[in-house]
């Protein structure tokens, strides 16, 4: 079975190849998320999967792999709708497929794996009403953060004056004194507002504990 990393190149050349099907926005966005997932995008699937759960845009039952393999063929793109998440409920409801006809070979599977996750997370961006990044949601995945705590995490930041993408500078202590403190304390405000059982230093504890592990750097 190929890696991943070695395994893109394909998986690019098969995305390209259903361009006009999938459209434009998950033309561009699956080989992206593929360029900047590299290796961790197994995790990345998994967070992705539990946050779209959570928040109603899929059901518990339903994969990125599912959602994609129905992008493949259906006869409407994202940009036939007003709303990303009338495209996904479209998918959901409208498009049949035959899971045990599903080609098991790897670059097809993470062909659709791509193109599935790509639209829960611009599912995810639009029920939040700001942008979740892939480079985000690589982080939140190394860092192993429970779904309800990533989304906490996405309305704090929406709240703020904090750039998102910097928690990975947070967990590296890479930004300046007043910026890890600020970064500091809006994460204890997510883990306390995710779980109201917890103590401001029971957050605290969670948030000085985050440290991506060696092996996924």
């Amino acid at each position: 079975m190929l890696p991943i990393i070695a395994a893109i190149p394909a998986i690019l050349a098969s995305i390209t190849k259903v361009a006009a099907t999938i459209g434009p926005f998950l033309a561009k966005n699956a080989p992206l998320l593929l360029d900047l997932a590299g290796k961790y995008l197994p995790k990345i699937i998994q967070t992705v999967e539990a946050i779209s759960s959570i928040l109603n845009i899929t059901s518990p039952s339903e994969s990125a792999e599912e959602l994609g393999a129905k992008a493949m063929i259906a006869d409407k793109k994202p940009e036939d709708f007003d709303k990303h998440n009338d495209y996904i409920d479209y998918l959901r409801k409208e498009v049949s497929i035959d899971k045990t006809e599903l080609s098991d070979e790897k670059v097809d599977l993470l062909t659709r794996q791509a193109i599935g996750t790509s639209l829960m997370i611009k599912g995810v961006s639009e029920t939040l009403g700001t942008e979740v990044t892939i480079p985000f949601i690589k982080t939140v995945s190394q860092l192993g953060l429970d779904a309800k705590v990533i989304i906490e995490v996405v309305k704090a930041y929406s709240n703020s004056d904090l750039t998102i993408d910097d928690i990975e500078k947070y967990t590296s202590k890479t930004l300046p004194i007043d910026q890890l403190d600020k970064h500091g304390d809006t994460l204890v405000d997510a883990y306390q507002k995710a779980d109201s059982s917890m103590s401001v230093e029971q957050a605290e504890d969670a948030v000085m504990d985050l440290e991506i592990p060696k092996d996924s750097l």
